[in-house]
């Protein structure tokens, strides 16, 4: 999710190994839009022929408003390594001229956190220019940042560098796989400093899914899928009161699609309260006005999407039996158990396993999930395709229930309503 609306607003990409002595160099050339996370003296450089001529446009962005005193900003000739041997140049030109305040915090909508911006907003005052290049007797060019002996803590900056606009933001394909490392990063030692949400979330999340399956959906039957006449719950009002496990007429199956489904909605819900959690803390330091608002609203919504992409199919494998999903005819209606109704069998129907299949890959490039939920619906969709093409003539799994009226017995005391109020009827087995 974060990956694909970064490629359209404002994505950088990140940068946090690889620096050596604190001066980092870009993994790609000076006109895509990238950051190096750093702390304290260090900053980013490329090599002076990478430039090509062309201007080199950079920002820095600050995780509080340091006091501007306590550092340097420089923009121009030199390395940038912070510490003597290799390739460190003192500074070759003069600090960058910051303002004494800054302006408000800024939301990152795609990682949640906030940042402060120095530099005024100028063209000239973001670029370095070739003019500024020609009797350049170093072989760097760099963008960095220097702390001055008065610093009292340490300071946690970004160096950007690239132009702002869709023209300069691209994307590896692994660098849009890596968008959830990049979250859970920002959201621990690299910005936010709180790491400890993603574990407690990610516990808390099961204890939270096991009260609601345990109210609505008979606690472990929801890895079960059931071989019945017709759908359980209607099953279960001709025996008010039975426990579902112990339905006549119902025999319930494990399914390791359904254990997927599980994982996959247990991933996603923990993926919805983590990003939550750090959008409340970066609230507290970026005011509403923040455009970066408006675009996390949007993409938010559409994880919220992606829950129900893999809650509603475990719903319908849980509610639907096989058998109705196989013979079902569809048809224009708008009932509770057919046509669109939310217990139709159209919806529990076998080849919806390759809407599943699309979506579980599309997903792996989006940042939803932190991988467990792509992985999960992708193989949950390849089992339910297998199943939809192996067709109903095939060895039956064994039944765990001891109350299942089966297929040679002569009990039909098994009835079930088709609709409430409707006396028992009686299905003849």
């Amino acid at each position: 999710m974060i990956a694909f609306f970064a490629v359209f607003v404002s994505g950088h990409v990140p940068q946090y190994d690889g620096c050596d002595h604190n001066c980092c160099h870009p993994p790609h050339d000076p006109t895509t839009s990238q950051v190096a996370y750093l702390k304290n003296s260090g900053g980013v450089e490329y090599d002076l022929h990478e430039l090509k001529g062309e201007p080199l446009d950079f920002n820095v962005v600050f995780k509080k408003d340091y006091d501007p005193s306590t550092f340097s900003i420089y923009a121009g000739c030199g390395g940038c390594a912070s510490s003597m041997p290799f390739n460190w140049d003192p500074p070759l030109s003069q600090p960058l001229g910051l303002a004494n305040n800054y302006p408000p915090a800024e939301f990152e909508p795609f990682t949640q956190h906030a940042y402060y911006e120095l530099l005024p907003e100028c063209e000239a005052c973001r670029q370095v220019l070739p003019s500024q290049l020609v009797n350049c007797s170093s072989h760097h060019v760099s963008v960095r940042l220097i702390v001055h002996d008065n610093a009292t803590e340490d300071i946690v900056w970004g160096a950007v560098v690239g132009c702002e606009g869709l023209e300069c933001e691209r994307f590896t394909a692994l660098e849009l796989l890596s968008f959830p490392i990049y979250v859970i990063r920002n959201h621990g030692p690299t910005w936010n400093d709180a790491a400890w949400t993603l574990p407690v979330i990610a516990v808390l999340v099961p204890v939270l899914m096991a009260i609601v399956c345990w109210v609505w959906w008979e606690g472990w039957l929801v890895v079960y899928v059931p071989i019945a006449p017709s759908h359980p719950r209607m099953l279960a009002r001709a025996f008010p009161g039975t426990p579902w496990a112990e339905l006549k007429a119902v025999c319930w199956v494990q399914s390791p699609r359904l254990f997927l489904y599980a994982l996959a909605t247990w991933a996603i819900i923990v993926d919805l309260f983590e990003t939550f959690v750090h959008f409340g803390i970066a609230t507290q330091t970026a005011p509403a006005g923040s455009t970066g608002y408006t675009i996390f609203w949007f993409w938010y919504g559409i994880k919220w999407v992606l829950f129900f992409c893999v809650a509603l199919p475990w719903m319908w494998a849980r509610e639907v039996p096989e058998s109705m999903w196989r013979n079902y005819h569809w048809q224009l209606v708008c009932a509770w158990d057919d046509g669109l109704g939310i217990f139709s069998p159209f919806w529990a129907h076998g080849f919806w396993s390759i809407a599943e299949i699309l979506l579980g890959l599309a997903s792996f490039f989006i940042g939803a999930g932190f991988y467990v939920y792509p992985a999960c619906i992708t193989i949950a969709g390849l089992v339910r395709l297998v199943n939809w093409a192996r067709g109903p003539d095939r060895p039956r799994s064994e039944c765990k229930s001891t109350i299942y009226i089966s297929a040679e017995t002569d009990d039909t005391d098994c009835g079930y309503v088709s609709s409430v109020g409707d006396p028992p009827g009686l299905f003849l087995s």
